[in-house]
């Protein structure tokens, strides 16, 4: 018998080429999104300038600060001075629900508040009087730490604050990210048969987007 030939079809050679073609146009739409975004974002910068806003505690008045004993728990009763300062010429700050403030010392609360939901202005300085309370289980070993602090005049005392805030450009809000501030504070005392004086403090910050 004589060999039979086999038919040979042509090979399609554009069967990648379409598939090349499709993730070339992909990229170039990517990469016309990142310039859009890159763009968007230089221009915010220039025409806005933005600049943080700042924090820091300028005041502290302490109404009560009693200890129970008898449960060993402590009951105070204060009242802060939160200064808050937007130095931007174009970028309001709005100010939402759900902040959230605590003193503590050595790790153990003290008392807890909240500030106000508030529009903010521009290059404006807003002091608020933040009213905290609280009643906490409060050992003997920090009754004893706490009085030795008392004598020696430093009590180291922390003040966390977190609050929702947008930035507000024109009537536009833009999108609410949390502010935590947290300020490290060394007072003469906590009595509230004496204004405390505030000797010293250290701030940190951080934004959860």
């Amino acid at each position: 018998m004589g060999k039979r030939n086999v038919p040979r079809y042509p090979e399609d050679e554009d069967s990648g080429g379409g598939c090349c073609a499709c993730l070339c146009w992909c990229c170039c739409f990517l990469l016309l999104i990142v310039a859009a975004l890159a763009g968007t974002a230089a221009y915010f910068f220039f025409i806005y300038k933005p600049k943080a806003p700042s924090y820091s505690v300028s005041n502290m008045s302490i109404s009560q600060f009693d200890f129970n004993s008898n449960d060993l728990t402590l009951y105070t009763k204060l009242t802060a001075s939160v200064r808050a300062e937007n130095p931007n010429d174009m970028i309001g700050i709005s100010y939402g629900e759900g902040s959230h403030t605590v003193v503590s010392y050595h790790g153990t609360p003290l008392c807890s508040g909240k500030l106000p939901a508030f529009y903010q202005g521009y290059k404006n300085v807003t002091v608020m009087d933040i009213a905290m309370e609280g009643r906490h289980g409060f050992g003997s070993g920090l009754q004893q730490a706490l009085e030795e602090s008392e004598k020696a005049g430093n009590v180291p005392v922390d003040v966390f604050v977190s609050v929702p805030i947008a930035l507000r450009l024109g009537s536009v809000d833009l999108r609410q990210v949390k502010v935590n501030v947290h300020c490290v504070l060394v007072v003469d005392s906590l009595s509230p048969k004496k204004k405390p004086n505030i000797k010293s403090a250290t701030y940190r910050a951080n934004v959860e987007f």
